[in-house]
């Protein structure tokens, strides 16, 4: 009984976590899609409207997107690297509680 409970549990670990990882690549590429929609729009819009703002509003703008697109991306980063720890994590105590370290 002992070892079916622990071959269950390591197959749940193990479906647990390729579907944990494959949720959060899910998460960053759709992430990555939706910061690159938002670059392409501002752009088309920045591109529109430019001719009709003066040097320094352009300059501002442009640095304006440049620190959005650059904190959204550390944004996206943080979140995955945290989830990708949690996963580990959890993992690592799950295959502890059900007797060791699963092979990879």
């Amino acid at each position: 009984m002992d070892t079916t409970f622990r071959g269950t549990a390591r197959q749940w670990i193990s479906g647990f976590e390729t579907g944990a990882q494959g949720a959060i690549a899910g998460w960053r590429s759709g992430a990555e899609r939706l910061g690159d929609l938002a670059r392409a729009r501002w752009d088309r819009a920045f591109a529109e409207s430019s001719p009709q703002l003066s040097a320094e509003t352009r300059r501002n703008a442009s640095h304006f997107r440049d620190v959005v697109a650059r904190e959204y991306g550390r944004g996206v980063a943080l979140s995955v690297t945290g989830a990708e720890r949690a996963v580990a994590t959890l993992v690592q105590e799950a295959e502890r509680g059900a007797g060791g370290r699963m092979a990879r």
